[in-house]
């Protein structure tokens, strides 16, 4: 399912439009790294890696992390993006990032599959380590976004055959035991119905504001008229 998705990102690029956003804050806090979080199959990364210096901002060098790190897909993405994207073999929790992964940190399509109390510790992660931090989704609890995912099912049906590396076990779940179709349908029904509005997302940060300044609103997505949610997170200097 994962690669599925990662598929779909790197087909369509619905996260274009946070390469202007990430320039503008990596240049604000002054670096190239970014530490990926609940990476997945690698995201958007392979797309963004290529249009953040488009826009202007530096060449990213990109750690994908996860507390299940998918290292057949981390190393695909290696090899892929010229080694500007890395996957770390260890365990990472979004919630309490290891002191030694230093850079700026992100989440695609990830902060809807915590609670609050969880989101808020993301966040408040982040600001203890005077850490920039994006958020970005690209799902959103409305009656259009969750029609669209209706038609998720026949997505994987059509694409499945072209995602690779190739995998019998791909067709398997997907044609003769439909469960990849299924688990997509789903998967995308609840992260719209659990997604964070930006009012939510205001909520979140609103006892984060010490030493922080946060910005939160929409970019214009792939394919239009979808849209983006973005909260971005960036230490005020001292």
């Amino acid at each position: 399912m994962t690669d599925f998705l990662r598929f779909l990102m790197e087909t369509f690029a619905p996260y274009r439009g946070a390469a202007p956003l990430l320039a503008r804050a990596l240049g604000s806090v002054g670096g190239t790294r970014i530490i990926d979080l609940c990476s997945g199959g690698g995201g958007p990364w392979l797309d963004l890696v290529r249009r953040i210096p488009a826009v202007g901002g530096p060449e990213p060098h990109v750690l994908l992390t996860d507390w299940f790190p998918n290292q057949a897909a981390f190393a695909r993405l290696q090899v892929a993006s010229g080694g500007a994207v890395a996957g770390h073999r260890d365990p990472v929790s979004a919630t309490a990032v290891p002191e030694r992964l230093t850079g700026f940190r992100t989440l695609f399509t990830a902060l809807h599959h915590f609670p609050p109390a969880e989101a808020h510790a993301i966040l408040a992660d982040a600001a203890r380590a005077r850490q920039g931090i994006a958020v970005f989704e690209v799902t959103r609890r409305s009656a259009l976004a969750l029609a669209g995912i209706l038609f998720f099912p026949l997505l994987v049906l059509l694409f499945t055959p072209f995602i690779r590396p190739f995998r019998w076990s791909r067709l398997f779940w997907t044609y003769l035991i439909p469960v990849v179709p299924l688990a997509v349908w789903f998967d995308g029904t609840v992260s719209c119905l659990r997604t964070y509005t930006p009012r939510e997302l205001r909520d979140l940060v609103a006892d984060l504001q010490e030493g922080y300044q946060w910005e939160i609103g929409t970019v214009r997505s792939a394919p239009p008229p979808s849209r983006v949610t973005y909260l971005l997170g960036l230490p005020r200097r001292r």
